[in-house]
Order: structure tokens, then sequence, then C-alpha cells
């Protein structure tokens, strides 16, 4: 009962006139430490192109290969004929498909004083079954000083930068070519030369690797990297591979690393991985399949996922445990439930076998993650691939964005037998935080409701979890502003700030967030609106990606008691205040929420304390509401820390337009 009054208490809004009363004697929840984590997803070349380091665009010639479970005709992929999960009816789903187009993605041929056609072949003896295809060469009228050079323009350009070393990797195989193979960095706009090797000549009757280290001698966002042959004959190429020595934690086949730091200045406290919908995949077998993400790069088959072009699948599921445990991070594994997408095709399986799979599938990967390598097969492939200990697997999600009766009867069968087995999992259901279907589905486990809403939607919602059901917890997984804020503007971030308060309110029940989506590349854009924006050589955070680093630097041990915790009407006055305590600093932090474009001077009155002291941090946010942020003023939304030393039992303080402000007050209790 007095949990319920003191939520209750929280609502409690007074005339503005009255200064805003916090009372440290009113102890409210204990704020939960994992409120605020990261969600990734390989949308808008967020990995490929984004954090995954690989510098090579369709590496593998397998760009073209249509989704798994789906036939070509006429120029179209077209999904099985299936019964759609949701909707009970046939979608009979299909997306147009240029097959020629595709093939040379990221790849040109061109001969100087040589003659020289390509085309991309399914050899009889692949250098491997998960790449089939590969880039064949036929050269031939070589004059003297000739070539013909294979160039890979990378993601919209390869960027480099002058000093820095790059390794390479490529597998050839000829029964006939007798010259060299010059590996060169070269200006994408100029051709201009920027480092080169000559490898030596071998035998290439069978698959060769090649490796080599270039250093590029100049900065430039537009690279290429250039394989030159200067002799007749015909060439077999494979995966070609260009990766940065300077990665995250320098880990091979790892992240790049200033993209990786923006997650670590983040202070998340959780990764979820790898998605968000492609773990439906558009159909059935089109789902992210874990085990096949595994091992060494080249092996891996990727898979085309459904926002529209093939991932590599170079950032795995080895590789994000590997990357939470470099974040000293809580990893969260989503899994598919037996369903693909029912936007999509929405098919799905339902018989014992089939459904029994799944659930091994689920076994399997948090063997690999958690087991003893001398008791499990799985455990064992991870410690051959170097990492013999546990990694930090706390949460897995069953499924994603999947709803209905089909749902409901999935997860039941996949939960229970899980939840006995892995007692220490914390397991996700999809369904949203009040849907009634939850009654249905008995034992513990946390909701995954999603946002992806309008301002006036964040603004109107602070109040959202107040009387939301305390039956299970709360990760809100995915939420966002968008819906004309642009690419996601000052506005969008103000208004998820006052949503967040609400959150960290309610942190009884709501216990994680992450934002989604995480990054884009500037040059493939899949959603509206993205926390991180990525080029070949800069990486910058919106103006939300600084809310969400103020909340997660400022998130206090508990909240307390504030007598006015929104004022009017949410569509036009939009202010909000939340309080909490920090223990481990002794400091009460104030948060405010102004989301008008006019100043907002307010009164605060803090009882319960034996001594204010004056000076204080105020951290603030704040700009034109239409305001963005971009690679040519990176940080010109951005946070702002000054000392104001007016802070007592009473003070006046008025906050600017449309911002975010946190105020630190070292208090005596």
């Amino acid at each position: 009962m007095a949990a319920l009054l003191l939520t209750s208490a929280f609502t409690t809004t007074t005339a503005q006139t009255e200064p805003i009363r916090i009372d440290l004697g009113q102890k409210g929840a204990v704020v939960s430490q994992n409120l605020y984590g990261i969600f990734f997803e390989e949308i808008s070349h967020a990995g490929d192109g984004g954090l995954y380091a690989e510098l090579i665009q369709n590496r593998g010639f397998e760009e073209h290969v249509l989704p798994s479970g789906m036939t070509y005709k006429d120029g179209k992929a077209y999904a099985p004929d299936a019964m759609n999960y949701e909707h009970r009816t046939n979608k009979n789903w299909n997306i147009h498909w240029n097959l020629e187009e595709k093939k040379m993605t990221g790849w040109k041929v061109a001969g100087e004083k040589a003659t020289v056609t390509s085309e991309i072949v399914e050899t009889k003896t692949p250098l491997h079954k998960n790449t089939p295809h590969a880039m064949q060469l036929n050269i031939k009228k070589v004059q003297k000083g000739g070539k013909a050079a294979l160039t890979n323009t990378g993601y919209w350009g390869i960027g480099l930068k002058a000093g820095e070393k790059y390794d390479l990797r490529f597998y050839v195989k000829s029964s006939d070519y007798k010259g060299t193979i010059t590996a060169r960095l070269q200006d994408g706009e100029t051709s201009k030369s920027l480092g080169a090797v000559t490898l030596d000549s071998r035998q290439l009757k069978d698959w060769t690797e090649l490796t080599a280290t270039l250093t590029a001698e100049a900065t430039t966002a537009k690279g290429e990297l250039a394989l030159e042959f200067d002799k007749t004959g015909t060439v077999l190429v494979d995966y070609v591979s260009l990766f940065p020595q300077a990665t995250f934690k320098g880990r091979k086949n790892g992240q790049r690393a200033d993209v990786a730091q923006m997650l670590v200045d983040l202070h998340p406290k959780f990764m979820r991985w790898p998605g968000g919908c492609i773990v439906e995949g558009v159909t059935y077998e089109n789902r992210v399949r874990w085990k096949e993400t595994l091992g060494d790069p080249m092996t891996r088959r990727g898979e085309w996922d459904l926002w529209g072009y093939r991932a590599t699948w170079g950032m795995g599921y080895h590789d994000f445990l590997q990357f939470c445990e470099d974040l000293q991070i809580d990893a969260m594994f989503v899994n598919n439930a037996g369903m693909s997408c029912s936007v999509r095709n929405g098919d799905f399986v339902s018989s014992d076998a089939d459904m029994n799979a799944v659930v091994q599938d689920f076994r399997d990967a948090i063997d690999y993650a958690l087991a003893d390598p001398s008791k499990n097969r799985w455990a064992k492939m991870r410690a051959e691939a170097g990492h013999p200990k546990p990694f930090p697997l706390k949460y897995v999600e069953i499924g994603n964005e999947n709803v209905g009766p089909e749902y409901v009867t999935h997860f039941n069968y996949i939960f229970k037998k899980l939840k006995a087995e892995y007692p220490q999992i914390t397991f996700i259901n999809t369904l949203g935080h009040t849907d009634p279907l939850l009654a249905q589905i008995p034992g513990d486990y946390m909701v995954d409701p999603h946002w992806y809403r309008d301002p006036n939607f964040f603004f109107a919602n602070n109040h959202l979890f107040d009387d939301a059901p305390r039956t299970h917890d709360i990760y809100v997984g995915e939420y966002a502003c968008l819906g004309g804020v642009g690419a996601g503007n000052l506005l969008a971030a103000i208004s998820e700030a006052a949503f967040i308060l609400g959150m960290e309110r309610n942190s009884d029940v709501v216990k994680m967030s992450s934002y989604a989506p995480l990054f884009e590349n500037e040059n493939r854009r899949d959603w509206p609106c993205n926390l991180i924006h990525i080029n070949n050589l800069e990486v910058y955070g919106r103006a939300s990606y600084y809310v969400q680093q103020m909340a997660a630097e400022n998130r206090p041990t508990y909240n307390i008691y504030v007598s006015e915790t929104s004022t009017g009407d949410p569509k036009t006055t939009r202010h909000f205040c939340q309080a909490g305590y920090d223990e481990q600093t002794g400091e009460l932090i104030i948060k405010v929420v102004n989301g008008t474009d006019q100043p907002y001077r307010r009164s605060f009155t803090i009882d319960g304390a034996c001594n204010v002291l004056p000076t204080g941090k105020v951290i603030s946010l704040s700009g034109d509401a239409k305001d963005e942020n971009s690679f040519e003023q990176p940080t010109k939304l951005s946070p702002r820390t000054t000392l104001f030393g007016k802070f007592g039992r009473q003070f006046d303080y008025e906050f600017s337009p449309m911002s975010f402000t946190i105020m630190r007050i070292k208090i005596c209790k």
C-alpha cells in the first residue's frame, strides 16, 4: 500500500505559482542499474559499413543470392505460399530482385593496355560451401606495362587514414595465370596510388590465400582497393577482405574504434542483438541463424536481411558476446520463436518436431555463451575460438515484436522448457505490457513494448507507466521519436527526455530501455531517425544521443518525492520534473524538461536536508527545436556543464527554451 500511495504522490500537480517541493524524506523506487542500454540491428548499414570494421563491400561476391526460402521469377523474389501466423491468410510476399545489378555491388573491372572481361560464377570447386560464387577474370592481350584491375569501392568509398595500416586477405585460383598480383590503395576520385604491395608469384592451381599489410599514404573518405594482374590468364578471386589494424580493443574481425567509442561514451549496461525484425526474417528460412555467424568470417554464409541488402554476419554471435565483454556490459540475445515477420510473409512452424528444434537452438546459443567446454560441444567451440570462460549472457528474448495467440503458444512452449533448465537467465516476452494475452502465459519473465511515435506522443506519455501493471518487469526495447522531426531534431530529443523521466520515475517496473535504431551510414537510411550517424571517416551523435548519455551519466540511486512532475496540457505547456538521490556522491539530482519555445522559471523547495551546498553542477542541452547535428557541426546540440552558485533549501532557476537540464546539488541528509 505504501508503494501505491507513493506512486500516486508522484502524479500530483500543483499550480505553477507554488514552488516545486522536493522531499528527501519520501523515498521512491530504486532506479534500476540496468535502465539504460543499447540495441543493435543490421539496418541502414549499421554493421556492414558501420560498426563492423570490414572495408570491402560484397567481399564474397554473394550479394545477388536470394533470401533463404524464396524463389526467383521475372525479376522478383517470391516467398513461399504459406499462412501468415497473425493474419491467418496467405500473403504471397515478394520483392523486386535485379540479379545482374546486385552481382557487381561494390565492384568494377577495367583494363589498362589490356583486354579483360568478368563474370560472377558459381564455381565447380568453391572456396567454401558458404561462398559458392567467385569473380572470374578473363585477361587477354596485355601490352607492356598493362594490367587488369579488379577494384572495390567499399561502402560508398573506403575510409583511409594517413599512416594507418590495413590487413588484406583474399583468395585466388588459376590454372594458367603466371604474373604478379599488386594490391593497391588508391583515391577513388583521382586514382592516385596511396600505397601498394606486390605479392610473390606462386602456384595458384588450387585456392590460395594471399595476405598483405598496406599502409595508407594519405587520408581520404573515397578510397578504393584494386587488385592488379599484369599477365594473361583466367583468374578466380573470392573473399576479399581489408581491415584496419586499429580496431576497437585491437580485435581481429572487430569493430571500428571511433564508432565503438561512441557506445562506450553512452555508458550502457547491456546490449541487445541481433535485432529487431531481422530476427524474424521475411520468411522463416530468412531468419538470423546464429550458428552460421560463428567461425572464420570467410566461412560465414551471410544472408539478405529484410532491410534490403545482404549482411555478411562478420559481427556474429561470438563477436557480439566478445564486444559486450569488452564494454563490460551484459549481453541480451534475441532468437527466432518459430515464426517470420507478420508484416512480411509471416510463415511459421508448429509441429512438435519443429518446435523442439526451435527450443534446441535456444539451448545451444545459451550453452555456447555459458556452458562448461568440457561438458558441452557448443561451449567447446567457444573455447576453441579463444574464449574458454563464459560470456556475460544474462538476457534471452524469445522472438521479436511477435503478437497474438500463435505467439502465446510458441512462447509458452519455449519458455517453460528453457526457464526450468536455465533459471539464471532472464527471459523476455514480446507482447505489450498491457496485452490481455499475458494472462495466458504463466511464469516470471519481462515484457518488451516498443514505441515509434511523434513528439506529441512522448510528451503526453510521461505518465504512461505510473499506472502500469506491476505483474511483469518492463524492458522498453525499442523507442524513438520520429515523424515531422527531420532526421532527428532537438524537439524529438526533448520529447524523448520527457518520456525517459517517466521510465526512471517508474523504475520499480521499468527495469531496462534502449533507443532504436542505433546507427545509420549517411548513404543509407532505412529508418527515419537513428541515434548515431556514420560516414567513412567520422561519426557523430544526434541530440537524442546526448539525452541518452545525460540520463545514463546522471542515474540516481533512487527516486524521491516531487510535488509536480508535469504541468498542464502536455501539448502546450510541456514542463516535466523528476528528482532522485545519488548515494555514491551524496547529491540530489533534479531533472527538468522544458519542451516549449519560452524560458521556464520556477522556484524549488528542498525538504529533508540538513544542509544544501550553494554551488553545484548544471548540465543542459538546449537550442532551436528544428536544429540537428551534422558532420559539419557534430556537437551543435550537445550538453554544456556550468556551475550554479545559488542553490539552497529554496532557490529559483530559469530553464532555457527547448531544454533538458540536470542539476546536481550536494546535500547533507
